[in-house]
């Protein structure tokens, strides 16, 4: 082995496995491991699976076949929900030398240790019971990024006919204030601006007497952070508390991400959604009227059982009613040990594929039509990083993707721009 020790870490799917990856390499780091780009040899290769989809698993699998061909003698570990949901599946995968768990990923480091591959796969599979709260000291490692998320929260105890992650990850539990704003003061001195609040069902976030916007106000105390974005967040946990406070404070992201799955109740009650369809449009109006200028996201899943063109075309209707500003479409797929794998009048996969092409065409419309609002006013852009054509680029705070061109350094700065055009999905503009 040489001298410096190389890992890899590759991170499917959502923002709290994004947050688990950056502590993960933290760990690593105080190791004495050099992180490198994933697809480079390396001694360890981590791969943070992803279990949402049928479509994840497989990405899943390409991952650790491609990191074992790259390094064929360093050690390949999965973890997380893949790895927890399908670990038999998992284990068949050539190349393959650590499975870890939900529970134990975050310990993945101290769990290889010296990096030498075992005879065969080890497993480290635990299901969670527990509903404790999570307590670790961490700080993540986001060494290119001005966005660094932190993990408020894990678990769900929803039960959507869809979704595995109850049985993956567990109750939903929180993690201690004292934390969480540790970790945020540590992120704030490495240099990040801007602080994203990730978790499973970051809206259920009960610590003592404390709620997720007592977590928002705390860190934005800390001065050297200049926004605070809330992630994705169930309807029926977000708090009128929460939208007052996001319309009301200075370093608040004006941007939501709420799934609404469906626009259609049949539809949405056989999901097993904790709202209705009038719940969720009363929702986004008050969140609107005390934010105008809100970007808006939300999930949308085609092709669940049941739903027929009547169905899919009630969604169309809501899409198009409400005021998104982007969608992430995906396509419904069987998963193991859910409710719906049970359900019948299952989609097929034609049908499927054509919703989700018409969707992302209509996210697309949605998308532009958001953005070129923003053409010929000033909007505030934090700087991530300047790309191979000199341009800078950053996001707003409604999280729009804005580029310019300037001389000058803008690196990880609050700059002023005004959108002069629109094309392929950014804005592109000048500095006001």
């Amino acid at each position: 082995m040489p001298d410096s020790k190389r890992v890899s870490l590759f991170t499917l799917g959502c923002r709290l496995n994004q947050a688990e990856t950056a502590l993960i390499a933290d760990s690593f780091r105080a190791r004495g491991y050099v992180i490198v780009p994933f697809g480079k040899p390396a001694e360890v290769s981590v791969i943070n699976t992803c279990s949402v989809t049928a479509h994840a698993d497989a990405h899943c699998r390409n991952a650790i076949r491609r990191a074992r061909k790259v390094s064929p003698e360093g050690v390949v570990a999965a973890v997380g929900c893949y790895a927890q949901s399908e670990t038999a599946a998992v284990k068949t995968v050539l190349g393959v030398d650590y499975i870890v768990g939900t529970d134990r990923k975050l310990q993945i480091a101290a769990i290889i240790d010296e990096g030498v591959r075992p005879p065969e796969p080890e497993i480290f599979i635990e299901r969670t019971h527990t509903n404790d709260p999570l307590e670790f000291d961490a700080v993540g490692y986001y060494p290119e990024a001005t966005r660094a998320n932190i993990k408020i929260q894990d678990g769900c105890d929803f039960n959507c006919a869809f979704c595995v992650l109850p049985r993956v990850r567990g109750r939903a539990r929180s993690r201690r204030m004292s934390d969480i704003i540790h970790e945020a003061g540590q992120l704030a001195a490495r240099g990040h601006k801007e602080i994203v609040l990730a978790g499973v069902c970051i809206g259920s976030y009960s610590s003592d007497v404390f709620t997720i916007v007592d977590v928002a106000r705390q860190i934005a105390e800390i001065d050297a952070v200049k926004r605070i974005r809330i992630s994705s967040i169930e309807p029926s946990t977000v708090s009128d508390d929460l939208l007052c406070w996001m319309a009301d404070a200075g370093k608040a992201c004006r941007h939501l991400h709420i799934p609404v799955q469906s626009g259609d109740s049949k539809i949405l009650a056989a999901m097993r959604r904790e709202y209705t369809l009038d719940d969720f449009k009363r929702l986004v109006d008050r969140a609107t009227t005390l934010m105008p200028d809100l970007g808006l996201g939300t999930d949308i899943m085609v092709g669940f059982p049941g739903e027929g063109e009547a169905e899919f075309q009630n969604t169309v209707r809501l899409v198009e009613e409400l005021p998104f500003s982007y969608l992430h479409v995906f396509s419904y797929s069987d998963r193991p040990k859910t409710t719906g794998l049970k359900l019948p009048n299952k989609n097929d996969p034609e049908t499927i594929k054509n919703r989700s092409n018409f969707m992302h065409e209509l996210g697309e419309k949605k998308k532009r039509a958001f953005a070129e609002k923003h053409i010929g006013k000033s909007v505030e852009v934090l700087v991530e990083r300047r790309d191979e054509n000199g341009l800078w680029n950053g996001f707003t705070g409604q999280y729009l993707k804005v580029y310019f061109e300037d001389e000058r350094e803008f690196q990880n700065c609050m700059v002023e721009v005004i959108p002069t055009s629109y094309n392929k999905e950014v804005l592109s503009g000048e500095v006001g």
